[in-house]
């Protein structure tokens, strides 16, 4: 919105009233915050950083609020994550409403960059990641280590296969998710290390439509342990002779964030939930 009087009308103000706020600000910080055209404002670069400063701040207060209330009583708790994984998440959402009924719960679902913004910005309490997050205000626990099978149509060569060799799918076509996901990260990586180019035929943003590709033998695809869980007939899941095919679920959270009895005790149930329930 760049029209002072539609911005008044919006705020419920008049516009004199909203000019002369505006006017004050700027004399008390000695620079104007925006260029003025015709009966038009942008902000310039001093209004952009300003603007910024007032979002944290807005961020904080409504930080305190919550932390407060919950102290007080005042609401029942509220726990909200980022996940980089989504297939686990109903069963142990459904494990922990089961036994708290009271407390909400708000699940993002991110790739890493968008669960570090939305750490740093106390927008959640932590995030369930599949790769380690690495920030200097963000301290991040290892949960488990995650085995990565190879999976292949039942129509595949490689499905008679007990178990296999990294080299043994160098000309193999692919099904993985899109860049940016930690899950393809992790696989680069190992296949990296052992000097091989991957070969994506097929690149998804929906992790849960690679499984489908597979059993129509497209491609093949890595797949680890907690997605196996209820595997298509149609699909075989194959062991990966190499010590560094697995990935790391921790969690990642902002060192200085406070964390309310509500979302620690959730914090320790997926740690718990991960250790001794589906590893």
């Amino acid at each position: 919105m760049n029209n002072i009087s539609e911005a008044a009308k919006r705020l419920n103000i008049s516009q004199p009233a909203l000019s002369k706020a505006i006017a004050s600000i700027e004399d008390e910080l000695g620079v104007a915050l925006f260029d003025r055209k015709g009966r038009h404002i942008y902000l310039n670069r001093y209004g952009e950083l300003m603007l910024n400063y007032i979002d944290s701040a807005f961020r904080e207060l409504n930080e305190g609020e919550r932390i407060i209330k919950e102290l007080t009583g005042i609401e029942s708790g509220q726990v909200t994550f980022a996940v980089t994984f989504p297939h686990v998440m109903p069963l142990l959402i459904q494990n922990y409403v089961s036994r708290h009924p009271n407390i909400k719960i708000k699940q993002y679902q991110a790739i890493s960059e968008r669960a570090t913004h939305l750490i740093l910005n106390n927008e959640v309490d932590f995030a369930i990641s599949s790769s380690k997050i690495e920030h200097r205000d963000i301290s991040w626990e290892p949960i488990i280590q995650d085995d990565i099978y190879l999976t292949v149509s039942k129509e595949h060569p490689l499905s008679q296969c007990t178990s296999l060799e990294l080299t043994q799918i160098k000309d193999e076509r692919l099904i993985g998710q899109i860049e940016g996901y930690g899950f393809r990260d992790t696989i680069d990586y190992i296949l990296k290390q052992e000097g091989i180019v991957p070969n994506y035929q097929v690149e998804v943003e929906d992790s849960s439509a690679i499984l489908k590709l597979v059993a129509m033998n497209i491609g093949i695809s890595f797949t680890p342990k907690q997605a196996l869980r209820n595997l298509d007939k149609q699909i075989v899941a194959i062991p990966i002779n190499n010590e560094h095919c697995y990935r790391e679920i921790g969690l990642a959270y902002k060192k200085s964030h406070y964390f309310t009895e509500v979302a620690s005790s959730f914090k320790t149930f997926v740690t718990d939930y991960f250790q001794n329930h589906i590893n």
